[in-house]
Protein backbone atom coordinates (compact mmCIF):
# COMPACT_ATOMS: atom_id res chain seq x y z
CA UNK A 1 0.00 0.00 0.00
CA UNK A 2 1.29 3.36 -0.98
CA UNK A 3 0.86 6.22 1.35
CA UNK A 4 -0.23 9.42 -0.32
CA UNK A 5 1.42 12.53 0.89
CA UNK A 6 -0.67 15.57 1.44
CA UNK A 7 0.62 18.75 -0.09
CA UNK A 8 1.26 21.33 2.55
CA UNK A 9 0.00 24.69 1.52
CA UNK A 10 2.21 27.42 2.97
CA UNK A 11 0.28 29.87 5.09
CA UNK A 12 0.93 33.39 6.21
CA UNK A 13 -0.26 35.14 9.31
CA UNK A 14 -1.01 38.67 8.10
CA UNK A 15 -2.39 39.88 11.42
CA UNK A 16 0.57 38.83 13.53
CA UNK A 17 2.62 42.07 13.26
CA UNK A 18 -0.20 44.39 14.43
CA UNK A 19 -1.19 41.82 17.05
CA UNK A 20 2.32 41.68 18.51
CA UNK A 21 2.60 45.47 18.46
CA UNK A 22 -0.81 45.80 20.12
CA UNK A 23 0.14 43.33 22.86
CA UNK A 24 3.43 45.16 23.45
CA UNK A 25 1.66 48.52 23.63
CA UNK A 26 -0.74 47.11 26.18
CA UNK A 27 2.07 45.72 28.30
CA UNK A 28 3.82 49.10 28.19
CA UNK A 29 0.52 50.59 29.32
CA UNK A 30 0.90 48.79 32.65
CA UNK A 31 3.66 51.22 33.56
CA UNK A 32 1.83 54.25 32.19
CA UNK A 33 -1.61 53.93 33.79
CA UNK A 34 -2.51 57.22 35.40
CA UNK A 35 0.10 59.29 33.54
CA UNK A 36 -0.33 61.67 30.64
CA UNK A 37 1.47 59.24 28.31
CA UNK A 38 -1.32 56.71 28.72
CA UNK A 39 -3.30 58.73 26.16
CA UNK A 40 -0.73 57.83 23.48
CA UNK A 41 -1.04 54.17 24.39
CA UNK A 42 -4.80 54.42 23.98
CA UNK A 43 -4.34 55.85 20.48
CA UNK A 44 -1.86 53.13 19.53
CA UNK A 45 -3.96 50.24 20.83
CA UNK A 46 -7.14 51.55 19.24
CA UNK A 47 -5.49 52.09 15.86
CA UNK A 48 -3.74 48.70 15.91
CA UNK A 49 -7.00 46.96 16.78
CA UNK A 50 -8.71 48.67 13.84
CA UNK A 51 -5.81 47.78 11.54
CA UNK A 52 -6.16 44.16 12.59
CA UNK A 53 -9.91 44.28 11.96
CA UNK A 54 -9.34 45.66 8.45
CA UNK A 55 -6.74 42.98 7.71
CA UNK A 56 -9.07 40.22 8.82
CA UNK A 57 -11.86 41.56 6.60
CA UNK A 58 -9.47 41.90 3.65
CA UNK A 59 -8.45 38.27 4.00
CA UNK A 60 -12.14 37.30 4.11
CA UNK A 61 -12.01 36.05 7.67
CA UNK A 62 -14.17 38.74 9.27
CA UNK A 63 -14.98 36.64 12.35
CA UNK A 64 -11.46 37.31 13.67
CA UNK A 65 -12.33 41.01 13.77
CA UNK A 66 -15.06 40.41 16.36
CA UNK A 67 -12.79 39.85 19.40
CA UNK A 68 -10.57 42.79 18.44
CA UNK A 69 -13.24 45.44 17.89
CA UNK A 70 -14.06 45.72 21.61
CA UNK A 71 -10.38 46.52 22.19
CA UNK A 72 -10.69 49.43 19.78
CA UNK A 73 -13.74 50.66 21.69
CA UNK A 74 -12.27 50.22 25.18
CA UNK A 75 -9.04 52.06 24.39
CA UNK A 76 -10.66 54.68 22.15
CA UNK A 77 -9.28 58.06 23.27
CA UNK A 78 -12.14 60.03 21.67
CA UNK A 79 -14.70 58.61 24.11
CA UNK A 80 -12.62 57.52 27.07
CA UNK A 81 -14.06 54.98 29.47
CA UNK A 82 -13.05 55.39 33.08
CA UNK A 83 -12.28 52.32 35.13
CA UNK A 84 -10.24 51.80 38.25
CA UNK A 85 -6.54 51.07 37.84
CA UNK A 86 -7.05 47.44 38.84
CA UNK A 87 -9.75 47.00 36.21
CA UNK A 88 -7.46 48.52 33.57
CA UNK A 89 -4.68 46.12 34.60
CA UNK A 90 -7.01 43.16 34.17
CA UNK A 91 -8.23 44.49 30.82
CA UNK A 92 -4.64 45.01 29.68
CA UNK A 93 -3.73 41.37 30.29
CA UNK A 94 -6.97 40.20 28.69
CA UNK A 95 -6.43 42.49 25.70
CA UNK A 96 -2.85 41.29 25.23
CA UNK A 97 -4.03 37.69 25.22
CA UNK A 98 -6.78 38.51 22.72
CA UNK A 99 -4.33 40.25 20.40
CA UNK A 100 -1.87 37.35 20.46
CA UNK A 101 -4.39 34.52 20.13
CA UNK A 102 -6.29 36.16 17.31
CA UNK A 103 -3.06 37.18 15.58
CA UNK A 104 -1.85 33.58 15.60
CA UNK A 105 -5.21 32.13 14.55
CA UNK A 106 -5.72 34.39 11.52
CA UNK A 107 -4.11 32.42 8.71
CA UNK A 108 -4.31 32.61 4.96
CA UNK A 109 -2.73 30.63 2.12
CA UNK A 110 0.42 32.26 0.80
CA UNK A 111 -0.71 33.80 -2.48
CA UNK A 112 2.82 34.42 -3.76
CA UNK A 113 3.76 30.77 -3.36
CA UNK A 114 0.65 29.42 -5.10
CA UNK A 115 0.91 32.00 -7.88
CA UNK A 116 4.55 31.05 -8.54
CA UNK A 117 3.64 27.36 -8.73
CA UNK A 118 0.82 28.07 -11.16
CA UNK A 119 3.05 30.10 -13.48
CA UNK A 120 5.71 27.37 -13.61
CA UNK A 121 3.31 24.59 -14.62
Amino acid sequence: MKRTQKKRIPVIRPGLPPAILGALCLLVALALIGTDYYLYVRYAVSVLALIFAVISVQYRQWWWALPVLPLAVLWNPAWPLSFTDQTWQLLIFLGSAIFLVVGICLRSPDDKETAAKRSVS
